[in-house]
């Protein structure tokens, strides 16, 4: 039997402990090479929940997981436009549709493509081995300078800090 192949969709702004207990699952059931991270919104203009690029997120993502595959696939006016977008991608990385599918940590994570009717798997961020994170709650712990200490993987820290403050002077000014 082939191995399916394992696609986390998401916008990591930034990545945190949650979506890096889902990816790592993810690649133990589907191994590294049969899995793709896709980087939504990868052309939203700042915003708040726009604080990191794309360059951003996809370097934390590549310091974390070395090796993966990551993609970023731009916002389009509709839900349809973008679902055609993303099946190009995987067109491109020669996924067929009955080996592909969609990983997340929550149900939201996972309802848009469970109402597209694709194969889904929901994998519990919070299983006990990570905190109740969400990038919301690091973004605002970095506005307020509480500690990240249990929301972002050390190895990515001061990266997220360093471009957070570079960002959020940018979009202070805006």
């Amino acid at each position: 039997m082939e191995n399916k192949f394992g696609i986390f969709v998401g916008r990591f702004s930034p990545t945190h402990l949650g979506h890096e207990a889902v990816i790592r699952k993810m690649i133990n059931i589907c191994e590294l090479e049969n899995c793709l991270i896709v980087l939504g919104s990868s052309n939203a203009p700042m915003s708040f929940r726009h604080l990191f690029s794309y360059e951003d997120r996809r370097s934390f993502l590549k310091k974390i997981f070395e090796g993966i595959q990551i993609v970023g696939l731009p916002d389009y006016p509709t839900n349809n436009e973008w679902l055609l977008a993303l099946d190009d991608i995987l067109a491109l990385n020669k996924v067929s549709s009955k080996k592909a599918t969609f990983f997340g940590g929550c149900e939201e994570d996972i309802h848009f493509f469970l109402e597209a009717q694709r194969k889904c798997e929901l994998l519990n961020r919070f299983d006990g081995t990570t905190p109740k994170v969400s990038a919301t709650e690091v973004r605002d712990a970095l506005i307020q300078g509480r500690s990240l200490e249990g929301l972002l993987n050390p190895v990515v820290t001061e990266e997220v800090k360093n471009s957070f403050n570079i960002n959020w002077d940018r979009f202070r000014k805006m």
